[in-house]
């Protein structure tokens, strides 16, 4: 049972198509059974019949005189019930004994007298051919077209089975896309839910089941809404309440005319950097506008301050056409991977841009120790940090969750991978819609 199951189509519109499809054939070839169970008796029973009028003419046309054989033609082949033939009969084929016609011959031949002569013919009509003995000499007859059953009933029959499962086939695909619209919005919003796009909201459909659906999401939409709201109040009263001590203690620390490289003033500031990186995580950036731009000039841009910090980074920037994205949160992208860099490793410093099959790439890489590949889906989960840390450099762990958070959310890709000769290629995979990219052309 699971090999079968393993063969079945995947999607849930080619399933149902598939058995309505399979339930309009069944139908229809029950029916044409039927049709051929019920007619067969009759049609063998109209071949006997026949059988035993020839059988009895042709004993009725053996005793006539040889003087009125003529004449006797002429009325027989007047009366139209049987046609004397002139020319020689065709070559006899045997036709398919499943038809309707192969069953009236077979039925026919059965009960016919040996001194009959009989053939059939197939085509172009079919017809039967007998050669009766009239008055001491044999001659060839065949029977009226209408005598003869015809295949064209369950040719027909077939037609209008072939038919009736086409249509069903059409009504079945026109169902089945009615429920396949309502599912793919609700599967597209839950997308956006899942990507960091608050206030998703479905309308109610026709069909009762999938408006229970919907209301459903809508009711789970609108709690995380709340939830994150609450998030967001938490975290800004946390910040207030920590950054305010630490105010205090760096005015105190400047009261006391101790320098900014002093131990103390050191560890508020890396408090307060944690503190920041809490709040960015914690922040909503959905509400953030999109903007069309050129990802390559923000690029520059935040290379430029790095290199004004006297950390440069080597740039290789690619054609990349202008799309629409969050510039805040793009920044926030470029500047976390580019500080990881330069924190974890110091040398070897690049960012690469290109555009490839629909997608911009932005490409942070560095010659540090690099990050094992069991590591790597570890190290996108929030606060957590790889074993060797990098050169043993502390942190909170949300950097990288933070960078694929914001690029999920653009409906991009975060990849860490190794760089060739050792090192770390971070590479980010934006989608580029068809639109953006030709009107840059």
């Amino acid at each position: 049972m699971p090999t079968v199951i393993k063969f079945l189509p995947r999607s849930l519109f080619t399933r149902n198509l598939l058995v309505l499809i399979t339930f309009a054939v069944f139908v229809q070839s029950a029916s044409v059974t039927v049709f051929l169970l019920a007619q067969g008796p009759k049609v063998t029973e109209v071949g006997h019949l026949l059988a035993i009028e020839l059988n009895t003419l042709n004993a009725a046309l053996s005793q006539i005189e040889p003087a009125r054989r003529e004449a006797s033609l002429l009325q027989i082949d007047r009366i139209g019930q049987l046609r004397l033939q002139q020319g020689s009969p065709p070559v006899s084929i045997q036709p398919n004994p499943l038809s309707i016609f192969g069953k009236f011959a077979a039925a026919l031949r059965e009960q016919l007298d040996p001194d009959i002569g009989f053939r059939w013919q197939v085509a172009p009509v079919p017809a039967v051919w007998v050669e009766m003995n009239v008055a001491g000499q044999r001659s060839w007859f065949t029977l009226p077209t209408g005598t003869v059953p015809r295949d064209r009933v369950l040719t027909s029959g077939l037609m209008l089975s072939l038919g009736l499962v086409a249509l069903a086939t059409i009504i079945a695909m026109l169902i089945q896309q009615r429920i396949n619209r309502p599912l793919r919005e609700i599967a597209e919003a839950a997308r956006r839910l899942g990507r960091g796009s608050h206030g998703e909201r479905l309308p109610d459909y026709a069909a009762s089941e999938l408006t229970a659906v919907a209301r459903q999401f809508n009711a789970m939409s609108a709690s995380l809404e709340a939830m994150e709201a609450t998030r967001m109040e938490m975290l800004a009263g946390i910040s207030h309440d920590i950054r305010t001590p630490l105010t205090k203690l760096r005015l105190t620390l400047a009261l006391e005319a101790r320098g900014d490289d002093s131990p103390g003033v050191g560890f508020i500031n890396q408090i307060d950097a944690i503190v920041g990186q809490f709040l960015d995580y914690g922040r909503d950036d959905s509400g953030e506008a999109l903007i069309y731009a050129d990802i390559n000039t923000l690029v520059m841009q935040i290379a430029g301050e790095f290199e004004q910090r006297g950390t440069p980074f080597e740039l290789f920037l690619g054609h990349v056409p202008p799309f629409r994205f969050r510039p805040t949160s793009m920044l926030r992208v470029i500047s976390n991977l580019m500080e990881n860099a330069l924190r974890y490793a110091g040398n070897g410093l690049e960012v690469r841009t290109h555009y490839d099959s629909g997608n911009a790439y932005i490409e942070v890489l560095d010659r540090g120790s690099g990050i094992p590949a069991e590591q790597v889906e570890h190290l996108l989960r929030p606060f957590t940090r790889a074993d060797d840390g990098r050169s043993g450099v502390s942190g909170t762990g949300l950097g990288l969750a933070i960078v694929d958070r914001l690029v999920c959310l653009h409906g991009g890709r975060l990849r860490l991978l190794d760089r060739p000769g050792g090192g770390l290629r971070a590479c980010v995979a934006l989608p580029v819609s068809d639109g953006e990219a030709s009107d840059s052309r």
